[in-house]
């Protein structure tokens, strides 16, 4: 029956009015929480992220070659690895409010000490540091966003969430080029050295905000009015038990479920490019002639393109329903371009294919992982993923050392990218997520 007919029904009036209640109710919600949740990840970004900037000076005044660089640059995933499913469980019980203060004021204290490293012990011990209070950060805002919003909603917030990884590149490029350029020697102090405090403390200020500005739960906050809460509670017990089996899902059998490692495998393949291109880039369009604040503005090329296309693709695979197929031809393209990333100084397809790839994966979990599961299968999706900012740095930097070149290391990671779409193609069939996201 369609909306028209409904609409001429006696029932169909008070229906319609009611969705449309429903979605400014979380209309509302989304205003009051992702702007903030969002400018979290976009300094998350810069703070794991800047040392690839920050390497075009420091590399040469402190003496560390390409090997050390990669080791401290992937060292920072072992401790996010270590700490990501701890720091999710603790979500669960101190909330979300508490424990943004606590990530984001440690990460953000952390990432500015790093102006003061002047060994490859230094930069290896901090680098593991951020790690680990960085960990739990992105899996504990999307684990927050399952207390909120029901499934159906899930994918839609969760992607303009993630659209923060998409906009970080496009501010952090030119932040990189300006600090670097016009502070160097400012103050007695270094550009890389201005980088790192810039971009670090405003991570303790906006984990302040967090906690004054945010609700751990519906329940708690103040800005609802109580038939909100209620309406917003009641939504989200008829979602879970519309998942029938998956709503009665525990921590354990989320551990068991295979699909949630091979998600978290894909993610690994997709972030090894993803993490490649952040902290080797900049290094490969100064091989190509270009000053310090060139690089900074070039960087906005791919970052723009990438964001936009994230946002097209997915708004189709909401639109459709579809996600096998969206993430599979996301993925090649992005390969296509990583393979061709060492002909031109800037590569948009590659940023594009990534990106889209990267938010329709995201889209999946929170089809069939229910509320009990959610914080632990997020997480070790999440860890088993980022697992590759540990390879992907170290990796290039080895191989770069041993050829002369980024060839060899950019195929091996377009092939990782043709690997999962063929994975989610084959090894995630159809039978394996809901009826509304199996596509064709």
């Amino acid at each position: 029956m369609n909306t028209a007919t409904l609409a001429g029904s006696p029932t169909g009036a008070p229906h319609e009015m009611a969705a449309r209640a429903d979605d400014a109710l979380f209309r509302k919600i989304t205003w009051r929480l992702i702007p903030l949740l969002f400018a979290c990840y976009v300094l998350n970004y810069l703070d794991r992220t800047n040392v690839g900037y920050a390497q075009l000076q420091m590399k040469d005044q402190l003496g560390f070659s390409d090997a050390i660089f990669g080791l401290g640059a992937g060292i920072f995933f072992v401790g996010y690895a270590l700490f990501e499913i701890p720091s999710n469980l603790m979500l669960a019980r101190i909330g979300v409010r508490a424990t943004l203060l606590r990530i984001m004021a440690l990460w953000g204290l952390t990432s500015a000490a790093m102006m003061f490293v002047s060994t490859p012990t230094q930069f290896y011990v901090l680098r593991f540091l951020i790690g680990v209070f960085e960990a739990g950060f992105a899996p504990g805002v999307l684990f927050y966003l399952t207390l909120w919003y029901p499934s159906r909603r899930r994918a839609q917030v969760t992607a303009l969430f993630f659209m923060a990884y998409g906009a970080a590149p496009i501010v952090a490029g030119p932040i990189a080029g300006l600090t670097m350029t016009y502070l160097d020697g400012a103050l007695s102090l270094r550009g890389w050295q201005w980088l790192f405090l810039l971009e670090g403390l405003p991570s303790v200020l906006l984990g302040i905000a967090a906690f004054l500005w945010l609700s751990n739960s519906p329940a708690d906050a103040p800005w609802l009015s109580g038939a909100e809460k209620l309406r917003v509670l009641r939504t989200l017990e008829e979602d879970q038990a519309a998942q029938g089996s998956a709503g009665r899902q525990t921590i354990g059998s989320a551990l068991r479920d295979a699909r949630v490692w091979l998600l978290g495998f894909m993610s690994f393949l997709i972030i090894l490019g993803s993490y490649a291109l952040a902290f080797w880039q900049p290094t490969m369009m100064k091989a190509m002639g270009l000053s310090v604040l060139q690089i900074g503005f070039y960087s906005i090329v791919p970052a723009v393109v990438g964001i936009a296309s994230s946002i097209l693709v997915g708004r189709h695979s909401d639109r459709t329903r579809e996600r096998r197929w969206h993430f599979a031809v996301a993925a090649v393209v992005g390969a296509l371009g990583l393979s061709l990333t060492t002909l031109f100084m800037h590569n948009p397809p590659a940023a594009a294919g990534i990106g889209s790839a990267f938010i329709i994966l995201w889209a999946v979990p929170g089809s069939f992982l229910s509320k009990n599961a959610a914080a632990t299968g997020i997480a070790l999706i999440s860890t088993v993923g980022g697992s590759a900012g540990m390879v992907a740095p170290m990796m290039v930097g080895v191989i770069k050392t041993a050829t002369g070149g980024f060839g060899l290391s950019l195929y091996i990671l377009s092939g990782a990218l043709v690997l999962s779409a063929l994975l989610m193609l084959l090894a995630l069939p159809r039978s394996a997520l809901p009826q509304a996201q199996r596509g064709f």
